[in-house]
């Protein structure tokens, strides 16, 4: 019942929020955030804690800027889920009664490489980068290529991947900043693929790494005598594509 619930609320989730903000956010606003409730509806505070089912000490704890009562409550994007709280709601305890046994899956990501959704261009802000982790040598990457910064990312378990400047590889669990007004301009080569841009002077390619479709499944059986039987599922996420996986929550 916990788990269908937790789903439900995800699904409403999606359906009001969105994975990276579209106005301006807290800089202080926890890291692992993967969804976001845009305020320019009109909604209150407390509405839109209700609505999530966020307490208030899980409200401010991950947007500091808002205290225990609400205030200030300004326009602009707020966190309303996280990767943690995600982690720390899946893992769910099941009491065994009357049933001799209870059955885990687990499943374990596949070799199939992961499917990436271009998430457009950004603007590069050298105080707040977009990603978190520049994972080029030092003075750029002389060969780099789409598929070499998705491969890069995935295997630091990153959800998302990014080039600039045609010779530099991002990565990072969350996307920190703003589409650029123009996205053309997003137009340098890669330095490894002529045929292919890899971000623009200051700006940021995006990419984001989308399910598995390739994986192997782990059944075992755990026998029980009237005890309760954690059960935790762990989903990793890997497609086809160009690149690798996503350590993602469906």
């Amino acid at each position: 019942m916990k788990t269908s619930l937790f789903f439900l609320l995800v699904a409403l989730q999606r359906a009001c929020g969105t994975p990276n903000p579209t106005l301006q956010w807290d800089p202080e606003t926890v890291k692992d955030c993967i969804e976001w409730y845009n305020n320019d509806d009109g909604d209150t505070c407390e509405h839109v804690r209700s609505m999530f089912g966020i307490t208030p000490e899980e409200f401010h704890k991950w947007n500091p800027s808002v205290g225990l009562n609400c205030k200030p409550w300004n326009y602009q994007s707020y966190c309303i889920v996280t990767m943690s709280k995600i982690n720390s709601t899946t893992t769910t305890t099941s009491s065994s009664s009357k049933k001799p046994a209870s059955t885990s899956s687990a499943v374990t990501p596949g070799p199939s490489p992961t499917s990436w959704t271009d998430m457009g261009c950004y603007v590069q802000d050298p105080k707040l980068p977009i990603l978190g982790e520049n994972v080029s040598p030092k003075g750029g990457d002389a060969k780099l290529t789409i598929s070499k910064c998705e491969n890069a990312c995935y295997l630091k378990a990153y959800t998302f991947a990014g080039m600039q400047g045609g010779n530099q590889c991002w990565c990072g669990s969350y996307v920190g900043g703003e589409w650029a007004s123009n996205q053309t301009l997003c137009n340098i080569p890669c330095t490894g693929d002529s045929k292919a841009f890899c971000g623009g002077k200051g700006l940021v390619s995006v990419l984001k790494a989308e399910q598995n479709e390739g994986s192997t499944k782990t059944t075992t059986t755990t026998r029980a005598s009237g005890t309760a039987t954690a059960i935790k599922s762990t989903i990793s996420k890997t497609q086809s594509s160009g690149a690798m996986k996503n350590l993602a929550m469906f």
